[in-house]
């Protein structure tokens, strides 16, 4: 079935190309006017393409310009990922190779030399659409005087996962040979093969831009990495081996490194302790030179890490606290004479201070090793790229806590009590990171199965919040209590509020005395619940009706 559409501004075409302009270095193209582009149309780079041979009729009716069909803004971030009145719609045809797409003629043609660009397109498939996209550089070059502008000159697929029913903003890392001009740009909606398809489906595209940025223009992810997070190192002479924080003269807390990744994200096993006001080292174990060290801490916890520098130090409110080097500075002011940091195997970043005012609870902290950069996603410079220069970045939590926090026990049927002084624990305030021993003291009639332990910062909200957990939740069975009803909270636990949920179910009635049993002296004939058991001589203990018996 064809799809004719509402507003199309030119027809659609295939092989001819747009005027010749002046060149632009970065260039933008929308839909809400014809300023970026001169035509648009369909493109197939199959030569038996129906789109090529004319068997199909009327190729314009498969692209052309539209409202857009979601304005609606993120759950999270509260903004529409694309607001654009109108945008570029095109029918993902079954019938057009798995390299079909909307061809857009550019009103500037963009000069292309060995120097890798970015081409950014905000793309929306529907629901269960999740293949990759790719984009399609149409020209020639400028010293062959007989190479149609036609030529296909690259071809770059989408990397990573494409998230189905809402716009992704997708970055395409571009390349020629020298002396190429790019004329039109195709945008391939499903690199698929169509050969299973029994209908057709529309994608959106919107906001082409082509620039030197490999950074998406949108928030798409929190605390995103300017290169693919599973990426691994590109060299073995530089490498990031190890993290060791000091706070406030206190033991060094230690991170390992997984030197097959340049990121890692250990934000699920890794947390760093320390008080308000609490002066914080970090000191980075690394392999080569001319490298240096970064610490962020996203203290309004809103997913991004923002630098906030004047006069060569971080201002107040700055999420990047400390480094040592960044044009010609480190954070504390300093005059560094070169970017190399590295001192003995060490890079030692400038003690940085939690503020006072820091409110308890989890926060993402970021360490980077780079080059004058401070940008917490790395160095996008295509001559100083953090992966190429040996770079890695880690993510940790910081946990900022109070000497003492609160504790309390919610339950039925029972009481959990402090076992030192079997007093409650609802008024009572415990060392932070001691462990401390509670006991099950169950109510007459009943017993206990175990708890349920909740610790950390923010019970009664999400669990987490931008990816970073906020407390935990352990089921603790009776089995792990002492004979005294006892269990002992891991220092590992009081990391937090802790709040206590008593598990008590009914038992059978305890009793303290054993009475003779009801029988003959010599032999007993028993009944439980009115059914006849085998007469046993006298001897042991026997249960009846929840009492205990002497045989």
């Amino acid at each position: 079935m064809f799809i004719a559409w509402a507003q199309v501004f030119t027809p659609s075409f295939i092989g001819s190309t747009g005027a010749n302009h002046a060149t632009l270095m970065a260039q933008t193209i929308d839909f809400e006017s014809t300023t970026g582009y001169s035509r648009l149309g369909v493109y197939d780079t199959w030569e038996q393409s129906p789109f090529r041979t004319g068997a199909i009729a009327s190729p314009s009716l498969y692209v052309g310009i539209t409202d857009n069909p979601d304005t609606t803004p993120d759950q999270e971030t509260a903004i529409a990922p694309n607001a654009s009145a109108k945008v570029l719609a095109v029918q993902r045809s079954r019938f057009g190779s798995n390299t079909f797409g909307a061809r857009i003629d550019l009103a500037e043609k963009i000069e292309m030399t060995t120097a890798t660009r970015y081409v950014h397109v905000m793309v929306l498939k529907p629901l269960g659409e999740t293949s990759n996209v790719m984009v399609i550089g149409l020209g020639k070059r400028r010293d062959w005087d007989d190479q149609s502008p036609d030529t296909e000159q690259f071809w770059q697929p989408s990397s990573g996962t494409i998230a189905d029913g809402r716009w992704n903003d997708l970055v395409f890392p571009i390349a020629t040979n020298e002396y190429v001009d790019i004329h039109s740009l195709v945008i391939v909606p499903d690199l698929s093969s169509p050969h299973l398809r029994t209908s057709d489906f529309v994608a959106y595209i919107d906001n082409i831009e082509v620039n030197d940025n490999p950074k998406p223009r949108i928030v798409t992810t929190f605390y995103p990495v300017n290169f693919d997070a599973e990426q691994a190192p590109t060299r073995s002479d530089r490498q990031l081996n190890s993290i060791s924080i000091t706070v406030s003269g206190e033991t060094a807390q230690s991170i390992t490194v997984n030197k097959s990744r340049v990121y890692n994200n250990q934000v699920e096993t890794k947390f760093i302790k320390a008080k308000p006001g609490s002066k914080v080292t970090v000191k980075m174990s690394y392999s080569g030179n001319w490298m240096s060290g970064y610490a962020y801490v996203d203290w309004d916890n809103d997913g991004q890490f923002k630098p906030l520098i004047a006069d060569h130090v971080p201002t107040v409110g700055s999420e990047l606290v400390s480094y040592t080097y960044l044009d010609g500075y480190n954070s504390l002011g300093t005059t560094q004479a070169n970017g190399n940091s590295v001192v003995s195997g060490t890079i030692t970043c400038p003690a940085f201070k939690i503020p006072e005012d820091t409110p308890f609870g989890i926060y993402r902290m970021r360490l980077k090793v780079d080059w004058n950069d401070d940008d917490a996603g790395g160095n996008i410079n295509a001559n100083n790229l953090l992966v190429n220069n040996g770079g890695c970045i880690v993510d940790v939590l910081l946990n900022v806590h109070d000497d003492n926090v609160d504790i309390s026990a919610n339950q039925l049927n029972g009481d959990v009590l402090s076992a030192a002084d079997d007093m409650a624990l609802s008024d009572k305030r415990i060392p932070f990171g001691r462990s401390y021993k509670v006991k099950a003291v169950p109510a007459p009639g009943f017993t206990y199965t175990g708890i349920v332990l909740t610790h950390g910062y923010n019970l009664d909200g999400p669990q987490y919040v931008h990816g970073n957990k906020q407390f935990d939740v352990d089921s603790i069975p009776a089995a792990s209590f002492n004979t005294d009803d006892e269990y002992n909270i891991p220092a590992a636990k009081v990391n937090g509020e802790v709040r206590i949920e008593g598990l008590f179910t009914p038992g059978p009635t305890a009793i303290n005395t054993i009475e003779p049993a009801p029988h003959s002296p010599d032999t007993a004939v028993y009944s439980i619940d009115g059914r006849r058991l085998a007469s046993e001589p006298r001897s042991g203990v026997f249960i009846s009706q929840g009492k205990k018996y002497l045989r």
